[in-house]
């Protein structure tokens, strides 16, 4: 619990109640700006906040009025760069902005003190931490973030190191030289109390720098988190243990004030009253060195008397920091400390912000003779506070047990023990013919359990980033009674590398299997359809989605060639996207084909790609060549006319698009199309293709010769003009052709159904070199009105046709 001044603890226990009043500061450059006090006013629309022993980092969000008075002018939004409150001196600088430091401040005073008028001395700082989203939305702007253990979790150990030593180090002493070698000494670890616990050499590999510190902590039954240093006057990151022992509540609540009481439960889920620790002790070694496997035990009779024997066992790997008896004792007295009893879980909400409190203080609660005739003494969880600006406020806690941890951490490691098999503990041995199957974002490893040694029971599986590595909390990933995992939740296109431990019927752990590596996959076309064909242009035209390096790129093959001896991945020479195709200078016309799609007979086919050569410098026979290949119904090549040669290109220095305005017309029997692009010639010069498109136009409708009405006394022209005629393009009709010779006035020809225009229509045309103009009409006659019947154009006459 945060110390208390002698005035608010006078508010606090004011039976009338008290108020809470909230401000949030931002800083931007050097200088903290009150969202209450800007011009013209309070923005500030309320702010929530919460901590929970289950979470490493507490969490804030706050609202605010998105625009003032005065509409863009004095707008909060980050992008209204106009917005006076985003400008210091006449530079766009915006206060909200993510990755901004903002606290909460919070004043309790008497029930009736405005705003306005609490003491400067009466705030508090309550919460502080940075801002990791901006939501401007809606009417109300809207910031969220974690409190300062957030920068810990975004930063990486990037570099693995050793720490610990064979004389043991001290746990804070590596905690703090974590944080120091990765750029964050600003943190100085605050640890209240020695926890006279040290640390065997091990590797820190890879990982967040808070999930390699908390585990620390975790480790001996202590937490690590963010907590109000009173000594310093602010937050600090600090190395503690909860008061297991303490009987002592640090604030009482009785039913006059709580809002609502929630959860009222007890549950057997989590008691623990046998614990087990696993241990490698590093006073007692064997022949080879390494340390022997030694098990304490602790036991809570009334607890067994109460539940029966409710087992667990805390197997710690060999380089793990309990590697002594006095130890591994303090780690199983904290074990069942915090789960020897079956809890009460209580969830009260109370009027105002009860900010002093903490995770893990004791508190009691009075009888309200319904739910329950004693007063109870139980620790919180969590707390959730609110408070709006208006002054309306309130807070709701989760109540559980004694002062503890959390138990989930407990959850887990008596759910996942640990991997570092030693004498007496022999396991089973080790699985062998490991068989890994990549699949889409994940694998399928499959195993030959031992012919020898202990009986398995079930198999752990330790998956890493690092080649090598050995198996232990940290790169445990699950484990199961059978001899094949299945995960589908790793990153595409990195490798990973994995191992398989197995353990018999009592949890001893045998040596871990070979390493095998993993190679997760991208979705490829050929793995959703792997037979089907396409009605659309070739699919991955740039060479981008290259599932599996050992093939060529999804929807294309190579022939004549092998990928990766004739034709490889280039990720440097580039036209767009992040790679393309190079063909190897090697004494083979190698080309890429891309996967099938559909045509129709008499289609026009634009094929294209970009081509440039390298350093053999120009020769008129180092050539790009674009083909089209025509397949019939069943996807065999046209026996006659199967390859349409588009154009050829020849290779230089500078990228060209080959094919571009040129098409080939696909055949009577042609039902689908391939795109070729590669070589021309079998000489030893190198080709980067890039961007290859295909556009396919469907051919145009033959002309509807027109008859001309012959009272009318138009007739054609004549040679070199075109007779008169009408077709369809795409929805419209369209006219050609010249006639002479009519009375103006009079129809010449009619449209047929489906090629007349839904109104009267009028076309200006030309008519022997002047102009002149034509009406359609709806019933599709269409009429000459004005100009020369020496010759009249019906060129350039479309529109949009009825069906």
């Amino acid at each position: 619990m945060r110390t208390l001044s002698p005035a608010e603890t006078a508010v606090l226990s004011c039976r009338a109640g008290f108020a809470s009043h909230v401000r949030v500061l931002v800083l931007r450059g050097a200088t903290w700006t009150d969202l209450s006090t800007l011009l013209p006013g309070d923005y500030l629309l309320g702010a929530s906040w919460s901590d929970s022993i289950d979470a490493p980092v507490s969490t804030a969000s706050v609202s605010v009025v998105r625009n003032g008075p005065d509409g863009k002018r004095l707008s909060l939004a980050p992008m209204v760069v106009s917005s006076v409150l985003n400008t210091v001196d006449a530079t766009y600088q915006p206060l909200l902005r993510e990755g901004a430091y903002f606290r909460v401040e919070l004043a309790t005073v008497p029930l009736d003190t405005r705003r306005a008028d609490v003491p400067t001395g009466a705030w508090r700082e309550v919460w502080r931490g940075r801002i990791d989203e901006v939501d401007a939305g809606g009417d109300e702007l809207r910031l969220t973030g974690r409190d300062l253990g957030g920068l810990l979790q975004d930063t990486w150990a990037e570099v693995e190191r050793t720490y610990g030593s064979a004389a043991g180090t001290p746990v804070q002493a590596v905690i703090q030289s974590i944080l120091n070698d990765n750029g964050m000494a600003s943190f100085g670890l605050y640890t209240p109390v020695d926890p006279l616990s040290v640390r065997g050499p091990y590797v820190q590999e890879r990982e967040p720098l808070l999930d390699a510190v908390t585990f620390l902590a975790e480790q001996i039954g202590w937490d690590l988190r963010m907590r109000w240093r009173e000594d310093a006057g602010a937050f600090a990151l600090t190395l503690w243990s909860p008061n297991r022992t303490t009987n002592v509540p640090v604030a009482t609540f009785g039913p006059e004030n709580v809002l609502e009481l929630g959860e009222l439960k007890r549950s057997l889920e989590h008691v623990r009253n046998v614990v087990e620790v696993v241990y490698s002790d590093k006073a007692d070694k064997d022949a080879t060195g390494a340390k022997k496997r030694k098990t304490v035990t602790a036991t809570h009779a009334s607890s067994i008397a109460l539940y029966g024997r409710r087992w667990m066992q805390v197997a710690e790997a060999a380089s793990s920091l309990i590697d002594t008896e006095m130890e591994a004792t303090r780690l199983a007295a904290a074990a069942l400390a915090d789960l020897s009893e079956s809890a009460l879980s209580l969830s009260l909400t109370l009027p105002g912000v009860h900010w002093y409190l903490e995770a893990a203080d004791l508190v009691q609660v009075l009888p309200d003779g319904v739910h329950f005739d004693t007063a109870q003494h139980i620790a919180v969880v969590s707390a959730e506070h609110e408070c709006a600006s208006s002054g309306e406020a309130r807070t709701k806690l989760q109540l559980q047990g004694r002062p503890s941890t959390s138990r989930a951490v407990w959850a887990e490691k008596d759910a996942r023990p640990g991997v570092a098999p030693s004498a007496p503990f022999t396991g089973p041995s080790a699985p062998a013919g490991l068989t890994v199957t990549n699949t889409v974002n994940g694998f399928s490893l499959a195993w030959t359990p031992a012919a020898t040694g202990t009986e398995w029971d079930s198999y752990e599986l330790h998956v890493s980033s690092t080649s090598g590595f050995t198996p232990s909390q940290a790169t445990y990933r699950t484990n199961g009674r059978a001899t094949r995992f299945d995960v589908q939740d790793l990153v595409a296109g990195r490798a990973y590398y994995a191992r398989v431990i197995p353990r018999d019927a009592k949890g001893n752990a045998g040596p871990a299997s070979t390493e095998v590596t993993l190679a997760p996959r991208y979705v490829a076309p050929a793995m959703l359809l792997p037979t089907v064909t396409y009605a659309a242009l070739p699919l991955n035209a740039d060479f981008e989605a290259l599932s599996d390096a050992s093939l060529p790129p999804d929807g294309w093959s190579v022939s004549p060639g092998a990928w990766n001896v004739d034709a490889f991945d280039e990720p440097t020479s580039v036209f767009s996207g992040a790679r393309a195709v190079r063909l190897a200078p090697t004494l083979l016309a190698t080309k890429l084909g891309s996967q099938r799609f559909v045509v129709r007979p008499e289609d026009l086919v634009y094929p294209s790609v970009l081509m440039r050569g390298n350093t053999e410098g120009t020769n008129n026979n180092f050539t790009c060549v674009l083909w089209l290949a025509w397949l019939d119904a069943n996807g065999n090549l046209l026996p006659s006319g199967g390859i349409s040669t588009v154009d050829v290109g020849v290779a230089s220095s500078l990228w060209k698009d080959v094919g571009r305005g040129q098409y080939a017309v696909a055949p009577a029997n042609a039902r689908y199309c391939q795109l070729y692009v590669g070589k021309g010639n079998a000489l030893a010069y190198t080709l980067f293709l890039d961007s290859a498109r295909v556009v396919v136009q469907s051919k145009l409708e033959k002309p509807v010769s027109a008859v001309l009405i012959t009272a009318s006394g138009w007739v054609w022209t004549g040679v070199p003009r075109d007779s008169p005629s009408y077709y369809r393009n795409e929805g419209e009709t369209v006219l050609g052709g010249s006639i002479k010779s009519g009375t103006l006035g009079s129809a010449c020809f009619q449209l047929d159904v489906g090629y007349r225009p839904a109104t009267e229509m009028r076309f200006p045309v030309v008519s022997n070199g002047a102009f002149g103009w034509v009406k359609v009409t709806t019933d599709g006659y269409v009429t000459p009105m004005a100009g020369s019947t020496t010759e009249f154009s019906l060129e350039g006459i479309r529109f949009r046709a009825v069906a």
